[in-house]
C-alpha cells in the first residue's frame, strides 16, 4: 500500500470488513446454514469420536469420587457426582441409540453446567495434556498466558511494539 495515506488505508480496511461481515450474514440467512451447523454437531458427537473417551472417563470417576469424598467441598463433591450421573447417561446413549443426537447434545450441555471433568481423570486418559488455573485444557501456543507468535509480513499490534513476552490472555 505503498503511497496510500493513513485515512485511505483505513477507510479501505473498513470497506472490506464490511463486505466480509455481510458475507456472514448471508452465510447465517441461507436455508442450508442450519444443515450445516448439523452435520458438523452430527459428526462431532458420533459414537466412533465420543464413546470410547467418554467410557473410559465413567469408569474412572467412581475411584475418584471416593478418593476425594473427603477432600472435597460438599458442593464440589455434589457437583462432580451430578456430572458422573451426565456421563453414565451419555455412555447409556450411545449403547442404545448412538444417532439420536439431540439426546446427546441435551446431555452434553447439562453436563457443561458441572464445570471440567477433573483434571486428574483428563490427565491419567491423556498423559501429555496440561492444564490452566481455571480447569481448561492448554494446548501448545495457545491460551492464556503463552506468548503470541509473531504474524510473518505484520508489523507488531498497535500498542504492542517493543513489549517483550506479550500475551494474549
Amino acid at each position: 500500500m505503498e503511497g496510500t495515506d493513513s485515512a485511505a488505508a483505513e477507510a479501505m480496511g473498513e470497506e472490506m470488513m464490511n463486505s466480509i461481515m455481510g458475507e456472514f450474514e448471508k452465510l447465517g440467512e441461507k436455508e442450508d446454514f442450519q444443515d450445516i451447523m448439523d452435520g458438523m454437531m452430527r459428526q462431532l458427537l458420533s459414537k466412533d469420536v465420543m464413546y470410547d473417551p467418554m467410557k473410559q472417563i465413567t469408569a474412572k470417576f467412581p475411584e475418584w469420587l471416593a478418593e476425594h469424598e473427603d477432600t472435597l467441598p460438599e458442593e464440589d463433591y455434589e457437583r462432580y457426582g451430578r456430572m458422573y450421573q451426565y456421563f453414565q447417561k451419555i455412555v447409556a446413549v450411545y449403547e442404545s441409540e448412538p444417532n439420536n443426537h439431540q439426546r446427546l447434545m441435551e446431555l452434553m450441555q447439562d453436563m457443561q453446567e458441572c464445570g471440567q471433568p477433573p483434571a486428574e481423570i483428563v490427565k491419567e486418559l491423556a498423559p501429555g495434556l496440561e492444564f490452566g488455573p481455571d480447569g481448561m485444557p492448554i494446548m501448545t501456543n495457545m491460551g492464556s498466558g503463552v506468548p503470541m507468535p509473531p504474524i510473518p509480513g505484520m508489523p507488531p499490534f498497535p500498542g504492542l511494539a517493543g513489549q517483550q513476552n506479550c500475551t494474549i490472555c
